[in-house]
C-alpha cells in the first residue's frame, strides 16, 4: 500500500486509479470543499507528505497537449483580487491576503526526476487555481500571461494552504485533459485518465 494520502477532487479521477494500492481520498471539487476535506485528512492521518492529483486545463502558449503531465512548483489563486469592468488586479500588498503558495521542495524535485527517468517528460512550473473553469480563450490568455502559469485547476491553492497549515509537504501532479485555447472541444477524460493511471503505476513502483 502506498502509505501517503493521494487526494483527488472527484470520482471522475478516482475511477482510473481506485483499484491501485493507494491511500485514495476524494476531497471534492473547488477551493472550499477541497480545503476543508484536505485539512481534515491531514489532521486525522498526520502524514509528513501528501499528493494532490487529477486533471488540468492547459493555458495557451504552453505547448502542452492532452495527456501531458505537469508538476506544480507553486499555486496561484487567479480569481482572488479586484475585478473591474475593464481588468482584474491582485489585492494590494498592504492587505492581509495571499494569492500564491509555493510547492517547490526536495520532494518536488524527486517527483519530477522519477517521472523523467520513466519517460513521462513532465513539465514543472506554476499552476493556477480558479473558482470557475475557463471556457473563454481571452480569459485563458490573460491568466496565463499575468501569472505565468502552465495549467489551471480548482483545488491546488486551497489544498496547498491546508497542507502548509498542517505542516505537510504537498506534491501536485496532474494530467492535461483539455486545452483552454480550444474551449469548444470536449475534455478528453479517457486519454487523460489512462495517463493518470500510468503515472500512479509508476509512482507506486518507484517512490521509496
Amino acid at each position: 500500500m502506498f502509505k501517503y494520502p493521494v487526494l483527488v477532487p472527484s470520482e471522475i479521477e478516482a475511477k482510473f486509479i481506485e483499484d491501485l494500492p493507494l491511500n485514495l481520498q476524494i476531497i471534492g471539487m473547488g477551493p472550499v470543499e477541497s480545503a476543508l476535506s484536505a485539512y481534515e485528512i491531514f489532521s486525522n492521518q498526520r502524514p509528513s507528505l501528501a499528493f494532490l492529483t487529477g486533471f488540468a486545463g492547459a493555458y495557451p502558449e504552453t505547448d502542452l497537449r492532452i495527456g501531458d503531465v505537469v508538476v506544480a512548483t507553486c499555486e496561484r489563486f487567479a480569481d482572488f483580487g479586484r475585478l473591474y469592468s475593464t481588468h482584474f488586479v491582485s489585492f494590494p500588498n498592504h492587505l492581509p491576503s495571499t494569492d500564491m503558495c509555493p510547492l517547490a521542495h526536495i520532494f518536488t524535485e524527486k517527483l519530477i526526476y522519477i517521472l523523467e527517468i520513466n519517460g513521462f517528460e513532465p513539465q514543472g512550473g506554476p499552476l493556477a487555481t480558479v473558482c470557475s473553469a475557463t471556457y473563454d480563450p481571452k480569459r485563458a490568455r490573460y491568466i496565463g500571461e499575468k501569472f505565468q502559469v502552465l495549467a489551471e485547476n480548482m483545488e491546488g491553492f486551497a489544498v496547498a494552504r491546508a497542507a502548509r497549515r498542517a505542516k505537510v509537504f504537498l506534491l501536485e501532479v496532474r494530467v492535461i485533459s483539455n486545452l483552454l485555447s480550444e474551449p469548444e472541444k470536449d475534455w478528453d477524460i479517457e486519454k487523460a485518465g489512462k495517463r493518470l493511471r500510468e503515472v500512479w503505476e509508476c509512482l507506486i513502483k518507484e517512490w521509496k
